[in-house]
């Protein structure tokens, strides 16, 4: 059986985002119960704008307790080509969270 890996960034405290969460999955639920009131479009997409936003501040949270691992990790590491290996890894992700 495949061991589950802990994430880079357990060492912060999810809860804030657990309850963003929350409460985006509450808004993606008034926002259904919306169309199927068949509510003034400009509420939807207000509505809609409001759950990007809010998913956008649980990524970047997210992606900054990893980067502050990452550097911590970086400062530590001896060898310059594991230095580089570990600023392309975070690269990546920078591209993929943009």
């Amino acid at each position: 059986m495949k061991e589950k890996r802990r994430a880079e960034y357990s060492h912060i405290d999810r809860s804030n985002e657990i309850k963003k969460l929350n409460r985006v999955v509450g808004q993606v639920e008034g926002i259904r119960k919306m169309l199927d009131e068949q509510r003034k479009l400009e509420d939807v997409l207000t509505q809609c704008k409001a759950v990007h936003s809010a998913l956008r501040s649980v990524e970047a949270r997210i992606f900054k307790g990893y980067l502050e691992v990452a550097l911590d990790d970086i400062v530590r590491l001896d060898k310059k080509k594991s230095r580089a290996e570990k600023a392309a890894e975070m690269e990546e992700l920078f591209k993929q969270a943009s």
